[in-house]
């Protein structure tokens, strides 16, 4: 399952993923400015989402087709893609509460 920042602005509701771009502060990452644009933690994040799903997907693969893996890592990899996929929800369903909440705000 491949997701990208334009699928997760249609879940938020948004027109496009500029519509989600703004600039936030964001721990200095190695390689990175003290400044990221929203749009780029986002697709950053989902890129290890997506490497994690990946990771247990193939590791699944390799259990069906009787190559020699151990269960316990399938299973580890399974539940480290769970708990990042269900984390990423998380962080949108915040998101988009707090985008909500900004519209019903009186100027």
């Amino acid at each position: 399952m491949q997701w990208g920042i334009e699928s997760l602005a249609a879940i938020a509701g948004q027109q496009s993923a500029a519509a989600v771009t703004s600039t936030v502060p964001v721990a200095a990452a190695p390689g990175a400015g003290a400044y990221d644009t929203f749009a780029a933690v986002m697709e950053r994040e989902l890129g290890q989402v997506n490497a994690s799903v990946g990771a247990a997907e193939t590791a699944m693969r390799h259990l069906a087709s009787g190559k020699p893996v151990e269960l316990h890592e399938v299973m580890i990899s399974l539940e480290r893609a769970r708990l990042s996929v269900q984390t990423f929800v998380q962080v949108r369903n915040k998101l988009v509460e707090s985008y909500q909440e900004l519209l019903r705000m009186q100027l």
